[in-house]
């Protein structure tokens, strides 16, 4: 039973340490497709935004062929900062995977903060608050289009990587 993952979070949230995460406890048949390891692939530095609709295409390309291995857990790295994108974008790979999940961090702007400043590369104070500003939680489209919705609080990421790995839900959007 194959897993799609779909990550949404600010810049610095947490979402690459989860994918890394995870693929350490389950070793193999995890699959991270990173939108910011496309962009330092295709524009030499994942801040250029430069090619988007090549790195998106590469980004459901990747997840369709990794879609073939009925084991694997693929892992959507990438902001997903609204309910809309998150569904539009990922509409195609529905029914080639068994289990649809969205993994949402919930994290105060401090430690979002001090982890962006963590980072190989951070993000302009004044684009991250852009992105706070237009983030979107769970909505009634996010409810009917993923099976599953856990929300990461205080960067506790052991419950996420357990529900999908175990199968266990956790936390559902109400």
């Amino acid at each position: 039973m194959n897993k799609l993952v779909v990550l949404s979070g600010v810049p610095g949230s947490g979402k690459s340490y989860f994918s890394k995460t995870l693929q350490k406890v389950k070793h193999s048949h995890v699959y991270v497709i990173s939108s910011d390891e496309l962009r330092n692939l295709i524009n030499g530095d994942q801040s250029i935004l430069d090619n988007d609709e090549l790195v998106w295409k590469m980004f459901t390309a990747l997840a369709k062929a990794y879609s073939l291995d009925k084991e694997g857990i693929v892992i959507l790295d990438a902001t997903h900062y609204n309910s809309a994108q998150r569904v539009k974008r990922n509409k195609e790979l529905k029914e080639l995977y068994s289990e649809i999940y969205l993994v949402m961090w919930d994290s105060p702007r401090s430690i979002v903060n001090n982890q962006n400043l963590q980072r190989e590369h951070p993000i302009a104070p004044e684009v991250l608050d852009k992105f706070y500003d237009v983030f979107e939680k769970p909505d009634d489209l996010d409810k009917s289009f993923f099976d599953k919705i856990i929300i990461v609080k205080d960067n506790d990421i052991s419950k996420a990587i357990e529900a999908i790995n175990l199968g266990i839900q956790i936390r559902l959007v109400e």
